[in-house]
């Protein structure tokens, strides 16, 4: 069952998907994005056989909390790089809460499951960010064209823009060009 939200608790999400898709890079931003508005951040990551194509989860929060882990029906956001993860972690969201997913469309839900989401009042967002990023020329950046859609969803608890900032500055020299592009394919606007 999915808890609902007491706005004086911080803030708290889960990143999922498969070995390779840059779960750890996407929590990593995220984090940063909120230690440059200041407070306490904490992050654990799962690797499953991360090397394989296995499940690769991060825990982030953000606020006053005693340990890294995000329990059950506690997640403000799911962020989910490959759909199957993100039917696998829905029960880490909390009535009100926002899943992310990296999809064309909620067809990779079943009606059932798109009825249960909807009751629990989970705002669904699906990006086809792999498509954005193939059409940005850089396929393996639909990590990065995600996170801006999240960003230009207001699903965070920090301006898009700030997310934008620290994404560009964390880039090497090499990358900034490519993110920049992918940042504008998932957020446009932002």
């Amino acid at each position: 069952m999915m808890a609902t939200k007491n706005k004086d608790q911080g803030w708290q999400a889960v990143v999922a998907g498969v070995g390779g898709q840059g779960v750890l890079f996407v929590t990593r931003m995220l984090a940063l994005g909120a230690q440059a508005l200041g407070g306490r951040v904490l992050i654990s990551e799962v690797h499953g056989m991360a090397q394989r194509g296995g499940s690769v989860i991060s825990h982030l929060k953000i606020g006053d909390f005693a340990g890294p882990l995000v329990a059950m029906g506690q997640a403000d956001l799911l962020l989910s790089l490959d759909p199957g993860e993100a039917v696998r972690n829905f029960g880490f969201l909390r009535s009100g809460g926002a899943a992310v997913v990296n999809a064309p469309d909620a067809g990779f839900l079943s009606p059932e499951a798109q009825k249960a989401l909807a009751a629990h009042g989970v705002r669904l967002i699906c990006l086809d960010a792999a498509g954005l990023a193939a059409a940005a020329g850089a396929a393996k950046g639909a990590n990065l064209a995600l996170l801006a859609g999240a960003a230009g969803a207001g699903v965070l608890p920090f301006p898009a823009a700030q997310l934008k900032r620290v994404v560009l500055e964390a880039s090497p020299a090499t990358r900034k060009q490519v993110n920049q592009r992918l940042w504008e394919a998932g957020g446009p606007g932002v």
